[in-house]
């Protein structure tokens, strides 16, 4: 229970506890963004500054997306940075859904 009586879903809560991995002192190290179907996405504050990265590779997010937008194929990004069409196209869906 938290105040005003509302209730948390462990479930859910649990659920992104997975994605979070903790250090040795129990800090929050890494997370893995869960927006993202096919694609790994983390965020570490060891590696790309904290910016979202792919797990398979290290390729930072913002890099794939730009060579993207400017008009670079799909398949010649994902070769550039050693991923699958797959992560790349999961990529550009998250980075161009509608925001809500």
């Amino acid at each position: 229970m938290v105040r005003h009586g509302q209730r948390v879903f462990a479930e859910i809560v649990e659920q992104y506890l997975r994605l979070v991995t903790f250090a040795d002192d129990d800090y929050a190290e890494r997370i893995q963004l869960p927006q993202y179907r096919s694609a790994k996405v983390v965020i570490d504050a060891e590696h790309a500054f904290g910016r979202p990265r792919f797990a398979h590779g290290g390729a930072k997010l913002e890099d794939v997306i730009d060579l993207l937008q400017a008009g670079e194929p799909l398949e010649t990004v994902a070769a550039e940075f050693g991923l699958s069409q797959a992560e790349v196209e999961d990529a550009l869906r998250v980075a161009t859904r509608a925001a809500a």
